[in-house]
């Protein structure tokens, strides 16, 4: 295995037996002729995968798609039917909230006996312990049996010892899914340390936004197979859009993800010199149009019932602009094609980042009158450019009145922003202008 690569999976199945009728079970162990009487139902299917050390790999798919049982058997809880695994480090799996503790054991009984179970000896464990409870910050539950645990709780003494033990590979299956926003924080920065030391970390979850923000890389499982490898925010878009189709279009779907080119880009190389512009004469930095500028990533859910044509932003004064200028206001605007009656719709709109993490939305309902065939409605939204120095995307979608789908236009409109303020950090411009410094008195000496 080459030594970049930590894992490998070459051409894995884990399948299981399905029998229409308990009693086959027996038929078949007793039949002398070898007769099957089942059927293979693969959770895995001729699965092929490298991770590179260093990567913080997420995994997608729906419920069923065989994200669990990859996990199982990269962390050898579970041995394939078919094909070979090669690990190459030292690992440690949250697979499940609290997996390998003792519910009747205590939070300290608990760190000694799943550090036992991976191989540490009880002093090494000792060295770890008060790192270990200052980050999963449980109080005097420490004391308690597991099962006074809360979900919440649980996930945080398990994550606190994993991370504390030093792997080299973490494999972390929603966990970050559950706790207050200090932990998550925690635990985001803590991952982050791993990521930075060189390690590995495998991430599964049903949140795009933390898959875009965390990973690295991104696969999309579908029937135990990889449908999709590629850059997190490609894979998420096209999972969501499976995610959230009709059922007679996901098939469609994926044959759209398979024919998926990994040519595609979505940054004008040549242009990102303008991203970090600045110049000390702010009356030249004005908002202005490059026409070849455009979005090369969009993807439109089902435009069956709505179209969604027209997509423009421009200057308060009608001039037509991809690049923007912090601080300043402009108008987004779309319009709608209904194809089918409709009466209390939502309409929305995102702005994403490049990586594809939510920054900030707006979304209202239209419910004043009915919508009639071939009636078309243009939607203007204005808005301040809040945004610092960057590339970041417009999404637009409709909803019915119960909040499902009817279409939505990912990426559908892409931008850059330059900002006239020469010390902006971060993605938001919060203050306009210089603070407001006061200075106090120094009181005389007696």
């Amino acid at each position: 295995m080459n030594s970049d690569i930590v894992i490998s999976l070459k051409n894995v199945s884990k399948y299981y037996k399905l029998y229409d009728d308990p009693k086959y079970r027996l038929r078949e162990a007793l039949s002398l002729s070898g007769k099957k009487f089942h059927q293979k139902f693969y959770a895995t299917n001729n699965l092929s995968l490298d991770i590179k050390k260093g990567e913080i790999l997420g995994i997608v798919g729906k419920n069923g798609s065989g994200k669990s049982t990859l996990l199982k058997l990269i962390t050898s809880v579970l041995s394939p039917d078919e094909g070979f695994i090669e690990i190459n480090g030292k690992i440690s799996a949250l697979l499940e909230l609290g997996s390998g503790f003792n519910p009747e054991f205590t939070g300290f009984q608990n760190i000694s006996f799943y550090g036992a179970i991976l191989g540490f000896t009880k002093k090494e464990m000792n060295e770890k312990i008060d790192d270990i409870i200052a980050f999963a910050d449980i109080g005097t539950f420490m004391n308690q049996a597991l099962k006074t645990y809360s979900s919440g709780m649980k996930a945080r003494l398990a994550f606190s010892v994993a991370v504390h033990i030093e792997p080299e590979i973490l494999i972390l299956d929603e966990v970050l899914s559950v706790g207050d926003i200090h932990f998550k924080r925690k635990a985001y920065n803590k991952m982050q340390t791993f990521f930075e030391s060189g390690k590995t970390i495998i991430y599964v979850s049903h949140s795009s936004g933390e898959i875009n923000r965390l990973c690295t890389r991104a696969i999309m499982l579908h029937n135990g197979e990889i449908l999709m490898d590629g850059e997190p925010k490609e894979v998420t878009k096209y999972y969501e859009k499976y995610l959230f189709a009709k059922d007679e279009n996901k098939q469609n779907i994926v044959n759209e993800i398979k024919n998926y080119s990994k040519d595609i880009t979505t940054i004008d190389e040549r242009n990102n010199k303008h991203v970090k512009a600045f110049t000390k004469n702010k009356s030249l930095l004005k908002a202005y149009y490059i026409p070849n500028f455009i979005s090369k990533s969009k993807i439109e859910y089902d435009d069956t019932d709505v179209e969604i044509n027209d997509v423009q932003l421009k200057t308060l004064n009608g001039k037509k602009v991809n690049v923007l200028i912090t601080n300043e206001e402009y108008i987004f605007s779309h319009k709608l094609l209904f194809k089918k009656k409709y009466k209390n719709i939502y309409l929305g709109m995102q702005v994403m980042t490049e990586k594809g993490v939510l920054i900030s939305g707006s979304a209202f309902q239209e419910s004043t009158s009915e919508i009639k065939v071939e009636e078309t409605l243009e939607i203007q939204w204005k808005f301040n450019c809040s945004m610092n120095c960057g590339h970041y995307f417009f999404n637009i979608a409709i909803t019915d009145s119960k909040k499902n789908y009817i279409n939505k236009l990912v990426d559908a409109y892409m931008i850059k922003v330059l900002s006239n303020y020469e010390l902006e950090n971060g993605m938001v411009y919060l203050q306009q202008g210089k603070p407001k410094i006061i200075r106090n008195k120094m009181q005389e000496r007696i």
